[in-house]
């Protein structure tokens, strides 16, 4: 029975033939690696910024709970044929004579090149969307590091050109349909405006401001006839006195003749006392007595006329305004017709005018979409050709090597003890002879020790 001891012993005794299995393992390893087709990854990214892309199309940019479906979406529009083809097209891959042979080796020359061979590509592409970021990964294996560099940069190229192409497709086809109804509306516009013109010709209303004016003028009118009135009123009842109004009675002229009337009633009224009524200077004055009041009968009369003309004059002002009044009240009703049919025209002509100024708007902002430049995605990375093979992944395999190369040499020299054991130790002496032992003695460091074999004597 082999003790820990002897065991260990052998495996150091051994060494030799350990590291030679150890190092044949290895190179077996190593020769496996070197025929094993070799695979290389190249990897670009994109970019879906979620910024300003509304400000042309003004749409809104996805919440974070939207990002990962749409990164998710992108990534299976980015493995379509469609893409795939636009890659083989875009590279020219079809124009190799072996892809041309192999295409029609297997197809029989049926089909197109471009969606085959990109079908073929599909299989070495990896998409790998971020969960929580606008980060997606594209990844193509290959054996030529170049040639998966070169396609990983086409499929991030094609897939651009391809949203770019999806964003400005359909803003030119809906250009040109807004175009079409921008002449439509452009049509009924100048239709309404030149009913409302000719409206406005024949009933000669300018705009709606006019009924303003009218109402203010009948306003205006309203105010003078009661003014009138009041006016007509008071030179009425100034009339109705006549000679003995208020008005004709205080006149200058008529107080100045009642005043002179007066004096020389009292001059006249002394002579009479004084002289005999044949006497000249009592004649005199009688006569001029009798002229004053002649005259005074004379200016009483004009004053009263003219007081009578005055109310005449206010009751014909007073007619003129009403008149005038009911003039406008008529011209107002008369127009009331004509003003409705005016307000529908106006309204008619504002909503062709809003309905052009809508698509107009909505033309120049499909106009500017189908000229954008870019979309809201760029190409982080750019692929570049792997140094290493990502397959065979030849570390792992060379540790692997070296755990199974120490493993069979220890098994090995397990064996080998196992098969003819030998006595390496003083306890396996003792354990193999069942008694003490009292000394040892080593050659390790003598010439008998190679004589031996390197085995110890106890």
């Amino acid at each position: 029975m082999l003790i820990p001891a002897d065991l260990i012993a052998s495996l150091k005794a051994r060494w030799r033939i350990e590291l030679a299995i150890i190092l044949l393992i290895v190179v077996l390893v190593a020769l496996w690696t070197a025929v094993t087709p070799k695979t290389y990854v190249a990897q670009s990214s994109l970019l879906f910024d979620g910024g300003p892309a509304q400000s042309v199309t003004d749409e809104a940019a996805p919440q974070q709970d939207g990002v990962a479906a749409l990164v998710a979406t992108q990534a299976d529009v980015l493995q379509s044929e469609a893409i795939a083809a636009a890659v083989v097209r875009d590279l020219k891959l079809a124009a190799n004579p072996q892809v041309a042979d192999q295409w029609r080796a297997r197809t029989g020359g049926t089909g197109d090149v471009n969606a085959w061979y990109g079908r073929q590509l599909l299989s070495g592409l990896e998409v790998i969307p971020g969960r929580t970021s606008r980060v997606l990964a594209i990844r193509f294996k290959s054996a030529d590091p170049q040639f998966s560099a070169q396609v990983a940069n086409g499929f991030a190229t094609s897939y651009l050109e391809a949203r770019l192409q999806l964003q400005t497709d359909p803003a030119r086809t809906y250009s040109r349909w807004f175009e079409d109804r921008t002449r439509e509306v452009r049509t009924a516009l100048e239709q309404a405006q030149g009913r409302l013109t000719a409206f406005q010709r024949r009933t000669g209303i300018v705009d709606t401001t006019t009924n303003n004016t009218d109402a203010a003028r009948l306003t205006e009118l309203s105010g003078q006839l009661t003014a009138a009135e009041a006016a007509a009123a008071d030179a009425g009842a100034r009339a109705g006195g006549g000679s003995t109004g208020l008005d004709v009675q205080s006149a200058g002229v008529v107080q100045g003749l009642r005043t002179q009337i007066s004096a020389k009633t009292a001059e006249v009224a002394q002579l009479s006392a004084d002289l005999g009524p044949n006497h000249p200077q009592r004649q005199a004055a009688e006569a001029e007595l009798s002229a004053l009041r002649r005259r005074l009968a004379v200016e009483t009369g004009t004053s009263t006329n003219a007081v009578r003309v005055a109310s005449g004059a206010a009751s014909s002002k007073e007619s003129q305004m009403r008149a005038l009044l009911n003039q406008q009240r008529g011209k107002m009703l008369s127009l009331a017709g004509d003003r409705a049919e005016l307000d529908v025209l106006q309204r008619d002509v504002d909503s062709a005018r809003a309905a052009y100024d809508t698509v107009t708007q909505r033309l120049g902002t499909m106009r500017l979409q189908s000229e954008a430049p870019s979309t809201n995605v760029v190409q982080l990375d750019v692929a570049q050709p792997p140094m290493f093979p990502s397959s065979p992944n030849v570390p792992m395999r060379l540790a692997l090597g070296l755990v199974l190369g120490g493993m069979l040499a220890a098994g090995t020299a397990l064996a080998l003890e196992l098969w003819r054991p030998r006595v390496r130790t003083s306890s396996g002496a003792a354990t193999a002879m069942g008694v003490p032992v009292l000394g040892s003695v080593s050659f390790s460091q003598s010439r008998v020790a190679s004589l031996l074999g390197g085995r110890q004597t106890s």
